[in-house]
């Protein structure tokens, strides 16, 4: 009897528990010449979306569905971003786009950046995937900006400093 009763609390359990996901936080940042933006997802089911391109930047969220939930944790499994080259880059391109994949788990952070049509095949099926998602999502204005990382790969670098010359003065 005793038997029955944890098989049955067992049962119950495994039953109620949530998929888990392959990451506490994923984040996609893509950067081309007519557009520039950072997703965010995080071990809960809201999505973040900072669009910086065209300006003024934009802060935006969305609710994940399970559906996509699914979706993309196994891709984010599938992928296991520590098996990459950090970096894939396009000799002699100027201006092409720009991807950035980051992920992270228990402390531990990934990190790949693609410029220019060098890299993995699956980054690039990845990339058309969260693309597609982007564009059915319903996102809606926040005002709160969520943290990207570092995007210097991704961020034009500032201007240089303004030079006074003699017809300036």
């Amino acid at each position: 009897m005793k038997r029955l009763f944890f098989l049955t609390i067992i049962a119950l359990v495994s039953c109620n528990r949530k998929e888990t996901k392959s990451f506490d936080n994923f984040i996609f940042s893509d950067a081309g010449l007519h557009h520039d933006y950072s997703l965010k997802f995080t071990n809960n089911d809201t999505i973040f979306l900072q669009k910086r391109f065209p300006s003024p930047t934009e802060n935006y969220y969305a609710i994940l569905t399970e559906e996509d939930n699914g979706s993309l944790n196994k891709f984010v499994e599938k992928l296991d971003f520590k098996n990459y080259d950090t970096l894939y880059a396009q000799e002699n391109l100027e201006d092409g786009r720009s991807l950035l994949f980051r992920v992270s788990k228990l402390k531990e952070n990934h990190w790949v950046f693609i410029y220019g049509h060098n890299g993995p095949k699956e980054l690039f099926e990845f990339t058309k995937w969260l693309t597609n998602f982007k564009e059915k999502q319903k996102f809606k204005k926040s005002s709160k900006a969520s943290d990207y990382g570092d995007l210097k790969y991704i961020l034009p670098p500032p201007p240089p400093p303004k030079i006074d010359t003699i017809a300036d003065k």
